[in-house]
């Protein structure tokens, strides 16, 4: 298939996708193609099952013959998404639209002890790709917290596991003939947003995601920002206080020290608490000492946002990730308020932070997104399963 008819081909699924519900004679109008070219294209598509005939249309008002209406089949393919957080991974089987057919929720120690992070994985995919069949995975995408090399896809560190220099893909391909992709939790966590979720109405858009650790999704004109090397969003290495910050990093980002799920860890165990960050949120009201330290936490966190928000200028940042999620309200008036005395008066708006939507979900419904992106098209136009 010649390159212009490629850009033909993924601008009718485009448009398909949009209208929800169209036909041949109005995909030729808003193209500007031929019908004959639509048609040519459109029956390929509904041959294949990607797009599905759904009954008559209205006919004109003089008269005539009345269009078959198209749709999108968002069960065509499937998508198998994984999110591998720092205390709990979701395993999910979605459709193309981002529907959550199965999931499943596992503590995350399950990948540190025992088999390891690719036994497991393999253990656990297998039983998914057996019950949707391996013909309608489009493809598999593993988000973890960490960075990621962009070419290769090979995992540089993750912080919470204490590994690195880490290969997923290569493995999981070989042994299911299914295409892998591995990405950063968070960019995936914006792609989801961006897609169906609180930044689906905006361009340009930051979403920060609190839990074990800190890790920043960057949307800018509609595109997530994934950077040269594709570490970009790494907020929580910020330094927000370089007299305190100076000495050497602990294996966790300085900002991830002021506050995150595993700094607060830190300070309950340092202070005897036998409680969980949960519980130390609800301590803040009644005990001074951990609504100061919680206080300083966010007060940090919100100046790593006025850096972002100064250097992006984007119309939203949403908060997400357990903690963030979970803790809004709490956390919310402290950074608000930290903002407006830092930000100059024309870059602050009380409409600036929100809370992201998709939770628990963002990463496994940005993989499927993320997944579509770089392989659907390559599925249409022949095959993008690896044989």
């Amino acid at each position: 298939m010649s390159k212009l008819m490629e850009l033909r081909t993924e601008e009718i699924l485009r448009i398909t996708r949009e209208k929800k519900r169209t036909s041949r004679v109005q995909l030729a109008k808003v193209t500007g193609l031929s019908k004959p070219t639509v048609s040519s294209i459109v029956n390929d598509l509904v041959r294949k099952g990607i797009l599905t005939e759904t009954g008559l249309g209205k006919s004109k008002a003089t008269g005539g013959r009345k269009p078959i209406n198209l749709s999108f089949s968002p069960d065509f393919k499937y998508v198998l998404s994984v999110d591998i957080g720092g205390t709990k991974a979701i395993f999910a089987l979605l459709d193309l639209d981002g529907n959550i057919l199965v999931h499943e929720t596992v503590p995350s120690e399950l990948f540190r002890n025992g088999k390891g992070i690719l036994k497991e994985l393999e253990e656990r995919l297998e039983r998914y790709i057996k019950k949707a069949g391996r013909e309608k995975i489009l493809g598999i995408t593993l988000g973890i917290p960490g960075t990621v090399d962009r070419s290769s896809q090979v995992i540089k560190y993750m912080p919470s596991f204490d590994q690195g220099d880490l290969d997923l893909k290569s493995p999981l391909e070989d042994k299911y003939k299914i295409s892998v992709l591995v990405e950063n939790d968070v960019t995936l966590a914006a792609f989801g947003e961006s897609w169906i979720g609180a930044a689906r109405e905006y361009g340009d858009v930051v979403l920060v995601s609190i839990g074990t650790g800190i890790g920043a999704g960057i949307v800018i004109d509609n595109t997530v920002y994934r950077g040269y090397a594709g570490s970009a969003g790494e907020i929580g290495e910020f330094v927000t206080d370089w007299t305190l910050e100076s000495g050497e990093s602990s294996g966790f980002g300085r900002l991830e020290n002021w506050f995150s799920g595993h700094s607060l860890e830190a300070f309950c165990k340092e202070n005897n608490l036998p409680i969980t960050v949960e519980g130390l949120f609800e301590r803040m009201e009644s005990d001074e000492k951990t609504r100061e330290r919680i206080v300083n936490g966010c007060e940090h966190l919100a100046l790593a946002f006025a850096n972002s928000l100064m250097l992006l200028d984007p119309a939203k940042l949403l908060i997400g990730g357990g903690i963030g999620f979970n803790q809004y309200d709490r956390i919310f008036p402290i950074i608000d308020d930290t903002l407006k005395r830092v930000l100059p008066a024309e870059l602050y708006r009380p409409d600036l932070l929100s809370r992201a939507v998709l939770e628990p979900y963002s990463v496994v419904i940005g993989g499927a997104y993320f997944a579509q992106k770089e392989l659907l098209l390559r599925e249409v136009l022949g095959g993008a399963s690896r044989e």
